[in-house]
């Protein structure tokens, strides 16, 4: 049998909706001669694998291989008075192109020794995938192929085929890896190749946690655990944009593995993507990121009562949060120490919450007063209250003085201790309190000053305890009131690409000095690259030099005392030309398609096909996400 090749040559691929198909060359034939062109075969393979199997297509003395060569088997006279031609289809959109027409040449035969006409250096294929090892040689009589792996021959293994073509190994293994020669031979002599194959393992990507949801302020840490191909490196995303490392947000491990945000911020919901990649490999996962307000909040709670000397006692105090907060104890606002008459135990059940117990073994007078727990975690705190009183000669414990912030409640505990006494008082100014709505006197003495007024509430007060008919012992203790920053409201005006812009953030009240600082989607704005940033006293102003897309975001205006820190955040949308925020769906006709990837096809585009086009995904679990861009049209 005699046997002739005819390649074609495609010259590229579908590359940002263009398609360019090279010619199909003309090749010179001679009887009982293999021939074989230089093949790429990007887009006859996306039209071959729609009509022949992986392994190639055979009929008659015709053969078409699975990345679009075709073999012509027992040349006759008569193959020379065809036309050949090569038909490519895109995958996605199902455009064909046909090359022009070549015709073979066919002459007798001529002895001669083995020449290699084509084959292969290496060759770097996934596991599992189909591989064909070219192995061409010219020569007559016809040479006869011997393959060999590592220099031994090929195993006996179903998945192994001699084609006309070369080797052909399906469903690769890593193990097939290795060094490959092909030995050619006829009675004139001999010839042979040597290539390397190297089978690798498809890239896989796994991020955890999948989905989490939890609270400003706590940590969040992102692991990207991959397997397969080595050599790959590792790009993180949220949202589609690349992540930025800053004050927040850190990359580490070795591969850039792992994503960690500390004082997670509300800014930091959304989806996070880890991207790998190895030369033409890619694989990607993704995880929800909710960040909701997880301040704590007591759920579970002790009450008053009174206790002998001696008499053992337990509180409970449990609390929720995200993350889960930590509960700490106090006595009439002092630390409780740890000690053999005071135990603390904590834990945290499978629904989050955590329960704190004090153990108050041998209680004395002392041990009584008002017994606080507080909750905490990074997003905020929460605390409840009530006195115990253990049974003694009553006296009040020295008073130590209170900072208050203005607008906030405040509670002032009298530190009386022992048990019975007859009534706990409270007086500012020598007048008995409360004297309006925001003050309130519980019985168990403690005083709640609501939304506390500067010039009204500071000042001292006098805790007054009747511990007999006509005796009473009084503590008194000085109030100091701190007023947080107030910020002025603003909003950022509908900005257009080029503008100027300048927003100022004003402080209109608070305690002196207050330090101001501008935010950008959660992270620290520095003047620079177009941005200024110019502060005063009470008043920092953002100046944009010329507004662009990138300026798109939430901007937040941060004012921070020794009373408070208070923000106000606006979202800054800016317009291209044209007014891109008027989008409109896009009409789809036989020059304008969606590719089944979601990719816009336009073909032979046109000078009205400038503008702004808006691409939108959603998915369900999170908001949506779109990305804009402005395509430009030059002529020709």
């Amino acid at each position: 049998m005699e046997t002739l090749v005819l390649g074609t040559s495609v010259l590229g691929y579908l590359v940002m909706g263009s398609l360019v198909v090279g010619t199909l060359v003309m090749v010179t034939l001679v009887i009982g001669t293999l021939v074989m062109s230089t093949l790429v075969t990007d887009i006859c393979d996306g039209y071959l694998s729609d009509e022949y199997p992986a392994d190639g297509y055979y009929e008659n003395r015709f053969f078409i291989t699975s990345y679009g060569g075709l073999y012509i088997s027992d040349v006759q006279k008569e193959d020379a008075l065809s036309t050949y031609r090569c038909i490519t289809k895109h995958k996605y959109s199902g455009e064909t192109r046909q090359s022009n027409g070549a015709r073979l040449s066919v002459s007798d035969p001529a002895e001669s020794i083995p020449t290699m006409l084509d084959s292969f250096q290496s060759r770097e294929v996934r596991a599992g995938r189909l591989v064909e090892l070219p192995c061409i040689a010219s020569g007559y009589p016809n040479p006869a192929i011997r393959w060999l792996k590592d220099g031994r021959p090929l195993p006996a293994d179903g998945r192994w085929a001699k084609r006309i073509t070369g080797l052909s190994i399906a469903d690769l293994r890593v193990e097939d890896s290795g060094t490959y020669i092909c030995e050619v031979t006829n009675t004139f002599g001999s010839a042979e190749v040597t290539g390397t194959l190297t089978v690798i393992d498809p890239l896989r990507v796994t991020l955890t946690p999948k989905k989490l949801k939890t609270g400003i302020g706590s940590t969040v840490i992102l692991s990207c655990a991959l397997s397969g191909s080595p050599e790959y490196v590792i790009r993180w995303y949220r949202n589609t944009d690349l992540v930025v490392v800053d004050d927040f947000i850190s990359i580490r491990g070795i591969s850039n593995e792992t994503l960690l945000i500390t004082a997670a911020q509300k800014s930091h919901s959304g989806a996070y993507q880890c991207f790998a990649t190895r030369k033409s490999q890619t694989a990607q996962d993704f995880s929800i990121i909710t960040l909701e307000d997880g301040t704590p909040r007591i759920v579970s709670s002790f009450s008053e009562k009174v206790v002998n000397p001696g008499e053992q006692f337990s509180l409970m105090c449990a609390a929720k949060g995200a993350p889960p907060p930590t509960v700490t104890w106090a006595l009439d606002d002092e630390p409780i120490p740890r000690d053999n008459g005071h135990r603390t135990n904590q834990y945290t059940m499978s629904d989050g919450t955590t329960v704190s117990h004090m153990n108050v073994t041998s209680p004395q007078i002392k041990d009584g007063g008002v017994y606080r727990c507080t909750a905490r975690n990074s997003v905020g705190s929460a605390e409840y209250q009530a006195r115990i009183n253990v049974r003694g000669p009553p006296s009040i414990r020295a008073m130590k003085n209170i900072t208050a912030v203005a607008g906030r409640d405040t509670f002032i505990n009298c530190r009386v201790i022992g048990y019975p006494y007859y009534s706990i008082k409270w007086y500012k100014d020598s007048l008995l309190l409360p004297d309006n709505h925001r003050q309130v006197v519980f019985e168990n003495g403690t005083l709640k000053l609501m939304d506390v007024q500067k010039g009204m509430d500071e000042g001292e007060y006098l805790c007054s305890v009747l511990i007999q008919p006509q005796l009473s012992i009084s503590q008194s203790v000085h109030v100091t009131v701190k007023v947080p920053p107030l910020i002025q409201p603003f909003e950022f005006p509908p900005a257009s690409i080029g503008q100027l812009l300048y927003i100022p953030c004003v402080v209109s009240s608070g305690d002196m000095p207050i330090h101001i600082t501008w935010r950008k989607d959660g992270h620290v704005i520095l003047s620079g690259s177009g941005v200024t940033i110019e502060s005063k006293e009470f008043m920092s102003s953002l100046q944009i030099s010329s507004v662009s897309l990138k300026h798109n975001g939430n901007y937040t205006c941060i004012a921070s005392n020794a009373a408070a820190t208070v923000s106000r955040e606006r979202q800054l949308i800016v317009r291209g030309s044209g007014n891109p925020q008027q989008y409109h769906p896009i009409p789809l006709t036989g020059r304008i398609q969606i590719l089944p990837n979601s990719s816009l096809l336009i073909r032979h585009v046109l000078e009205e096909d400038i503008g702004y086009y808006l691409c939108q995904a959603s998915n369900g679990v999170g908001t949506d996400i779109s990305k804009s861009m402005f395509l430009t049209v030059k002529s020709k």
